[in-house]
């Protein structure tokens, strides 16, 4: 979708569309996505509490690919020409993410207590936010000097 994105309304974004090799990127965050479910996955056998069984590398597995597929689908409002949709609908997507990983974090590890869930919930995610920070700011500095 980015490579579609910058070749058919890059003006929309404010990009040149010359500026990066935008196959490249799009490959990157790609490989970026797999990365953050296997970070998902990881963080939550990490921070599940102590006392309650850690999950299975099927379940973590499971509940990261259900919590990222918000984010995977939102990427289809790059075929929309309107940064404030591509806004908003991303913004949708990290509450569903949110709200999905927190819902599966309580049924699949049977966490009763709402703390005990949140905080697992946001341990997890906030890994995929520490990883995707950086990743967009090298992504657009590379393409803002090129």
């Amino acid at each position: 979708m980015i490579v579609f994105a910058m070749r058919d309304h890059p003006e929309i974004y404010r990009m040149n569309p010359a500026s990066g090799n935008w196959e490249w990127v799009a490959l990157l965050v790609f490989a970026a996505e797999i990365a953050s479910v296997h970070l998902f996955a990881g963080m939550l056998r990490l921070t599940t509490p102590v006392g309650r069984q850690r999950p299975t590398h099927a379940q973590a597995y499971l509940i990261a690919a259900r919590a990222a597929s918000p984010l995977w689908g939102s990427a289809i409002v790059l075929a929309i020409p309107s940064l404030a949709a591509l806004v908003a609908v991303h913004l949708l997507a990290h509450f569903v993410a949110l709200r999905t990983l927190y819902r599966d974090i309580r049924m699949e590890l049977q966490i009763s207590g709402d703390l005990e869930a949140l905080h697992v919930t946001y341990m997890v995610y906030s890994v995929a936010v520490v990883f995707w920070i950086p990743l967009m700011v090298m992504i657009f500095v590379s393409i803002a000097q090129a």
